[in-house]
């Protein structure tokens, strides 16, 4: 039995996308995609038994409802995902803090306690 184009047609529109069209859609790598199909959870249309394609609406859902389920149910982490990245202040970068944020009263304490001192003894 001999494949015609025409029997197929209708899967090379802009409707249906490629394995690797797909992977990268769904930003995972082409052999993670045939994983995924072959355990069934990325649905798809078999063209003549020989060539495989993704309807794009299909799989744009399934991008969706990944996004979804990533954030309502992140994995838990035994450690913060950044916690490498950045470093603990030592003690002066907490001293440099302290006075960044705090300057302007430290300041004025001690202009309110040497006018005082001046009023004081004279």
């Amino acid at each position: 039995m001999e494949i015609k184009k025409e029997d197929y047609k209708e899967f090379l529109t802009e409707d249906y996308l490629s394995p690797k069209e797909a992977a990268a859609l769904l930003e995972i790598s082409e052999e993670e995609l045939r994983g995924l199909v072959q355990k069934h959870q990325v649905p798809t249309h078999q063209v003549a038994g020989a060539f495989l394609r993704l309807k794009k609406k299909e799989v744009e859902e399934l991008k969706i409802k990944w996004r979804i389920e990533r954030e309502l149910f992140p994995k838990p982490q035994k450690f913060f995902a950044h916690q490498s990245a950045v470093a603990r202040a030592g003690f002066f970068g907490r001293l440099r803090d302290f006075w960044y944020f705090n300057d302007f009263y430290i300041l004025c304490s001690v202009l309110i306690m040497l006018l005082l001192y001046l009023i004081l003894s004279t």
